[in-house]
């Protein structure tokens, strides 16, 4: 068995504390290096509970990690990422990998010049029943497809702590996972046509390079807090994916996720969700910004 890969974590806030380190501290797969932020005092409160060193530069946390993990907004990471990437480290990405697609490019400029492996935290496709629908996809001659994404997030504290996203809006929190999910069952998208305000509700009407057209609709403003539904419809039915089958983020989906990483850092390989894959996420979500 190869040794952990020593991964560095850079950020403090809620979603590095609850998920972020704690998947990386686990093993045995990965052993969490330290943590660097911003914020002094969070990187020293998270580094003590896990037992590993607060970093007090993210150069120092470069030289001692083998990969880098992400828990900042995208546009701080896109910039960090390429500093990495030309450190030789391997990258973990969180979605949408920029907030730009300029910025989305460079650091995809910069990993095809490095050769680093890189990752994305697409939590939706390290889950089981995921890939079982778009392994079922694969063979189900669809016509057409619908997904709805709706969230009450936007409409309480959630993201208080997340200057980025209250900018952005819910298409760039949550519209990778739908776009995704939908290019991936359904083959490549190459436009997109939105109706709708990215404050309130978006439509977005996808067409896929295989003639096939879907529909996805998003909202952030819509309680409960949540509820997801994605459907094939073919000659022989419809293929459906609901978000009563999507449990909260678990062992075993956590698992899959630290594994496959740590395998293309020791691989040199980059995952098949990888920064490529966010790049085109990227343009997708350009293209679905309301006019």
């Amino acid at each position: 068995m190869s040794a952990p890969v020593e991964v560095g974590l850079v950020g403090a806030g809620p979603w590095a504390r609850d998920f972020h380190a704690p998947l990386f501290a686990a093993g045995p797969e990965t052993r969490l290096a330290g943590v660097w932020s911003r914020r002094a005092p969070a990187a020293e409160a998270l580094a003590e509970r896990f037992g590993v060193p607060a970093f007090t530069s993210y150069e120092r946390l470069l030289e001692r990690s083998e990969a880098v993990v992400f828990a900042v907004p995208p546009d701080v990471q896109a910039v960090m990422a390429v500093q990495a990437a030309w450190q030789g480290r391997a990258l973990l990405l969180e979605k949408p990998i920029a907030l730009t697609v300029r910025d989305a490019q460079a650091l995809a400029d910069a990993v095809d010049a490095t050769g680093v492996a890189t990752q994305l935290v697409l939590t939706n496709r390290y889950r089981p029943v995921v890939r079982e629908f778009l392994k079922q996809a694969r063979d189900f001659p669809a016509i057409g497809g619908r997904a709805c994404q709706t969230t009450g997030e936007f409409l309480d504290d959630t993201f208080a702590d997340s200057p980025w996203r209250s900018r952005a809006g819910v298409l760039y929190n949550t519209g990778p996972h739908g776009l995704d999910l939908l290019d991936a069952a359904l083959g490549r998208i190459t436009e997109i046509r939105p109706a709708g305000n990215a404050a309130g509700f978006l439509a977005l009407t996808c067409l896929h390079e295989n003639e096939v057209i879907s529909q996805l609709t998003i909202s952030g403003r819509v309680p409960p807090r949540r509820r997801t539904r994605y459907e094939l419809y073919g000659p022989e039915g419809t293929l459906v994916l609901d978000s009563e089958l999507l449990p909260e983020d678990s062992i075993e989906t956590r698992a899959t996720l630290r594994c496959e990483f740590a395998t293309a850092v020791r691989t040199g390989r980059s995952h098949e969700i990888d920064v490529h894959r966010g790049l085109h996420l990227q343009r997708l979500l350009a293209q679905a910004e309301p006019r």
